[in-house]
C-alpha cells in the first residue's frame, strides 16, 4: 500500500480522520492515533469556529429578567435576578409545573399531563386504562404533587430540556 499523496513512499497506516493511507512524512500523532496533515488543519479550523461562536455568544448574550406575577418586591428581585452576580447558573424552564399540574388534575385520567411531559408511552396507558378511573384518580395525586413542588426538583424530574445557563 502507498500513501494517498505520496504515491512512491509505502504507507504506514490509516488516517482515523479519513481512513486514507498515510507515510510516515503525513503522519501526525495524537494521543496514539495517526491523522494526516489535513485532517488535523480541519479539527484546528473546526476548535477555532467553535471558540469563536463560544465568545460571541459570550459577548452578545443579554441577562435573562423573569417577571413574577404574584409576589415579592419588584425592584429587588428584579435587580437580583438580572445581576447575575451570585455566581450560579440562570435556570431555564421548558416545561411549566402549574400547567403540567392543572393538566394532570382536570385530564389526568386521559393522560394529558404526561404526553405535555414529553412521557407518550405513559400517556397511551393512561389513555388505555381510563375507563377504570385509576388513571383519573392517579392523575389528580401526581397534579397536586406537581403543584407542591419546586420549579428545581420538578425541572429535574420532568423537563427533558431543563439546563442551567450561566450567568
Amino acid at each position: 500500500m502507498s500513501c494517498y499523496i505520496h504515491e512512491d513512499q509505502s504507507s504506514i497506516g490509516t488516517c482515523v480522520g479519513c481512513g486514507k493511507f498515510i507515510c510516515n512524512e503525513c503522519n501526525t500523532e495524537v494521543k496514539r492515533k495517526n491523522y494526516c496533515k489535513a485532517c488535523i488543519g480541519e479539527m484546528i479550523t473546526e476548535k477555532q469556529s467553535k471558540i469563536e461562536k463560544l465568545e460571541d455568544n459570550k459577548n452578545n448574550s443579554n441577562p435573562m429578567v423573569f417577571m413574577n406575577a404574584g409576589g415579592g418586591g419588584g425592584a429587588a428581585s428584579s435587580a437580583a435576578s438580572s445581576s447575575g452576580s451570585n455566581g450560579m447558573g440562570v435556570p431555564v424552564y421548558t416545561k411549566s409545573k402549574v400547567t403540567a399540574g392543572v393538566l394532570g388534575i382536570l385530564l389526568g385520567s386521559l393522560g394529558a399531563h404526561k404526553f405535555y411531559l414529553g412521557r407518550w408511552g405513559w400517556g397511551i396507558i393512561y389513555l388505555l386504562f381510563s375507563w377504570t378511573y385509576i388513571p383519573g384518580i392517579i392523575g389528580f395525586i401526581e397534579g397536586l404533587i406537581y403543584l407542591f413542588s419546586n420549579e428545581q426538583s420538578f425541572a429535574a424530574k420532568h423537563d427533558r430540556n431543563f439546563f442551567r445557563r450561566a450567568a
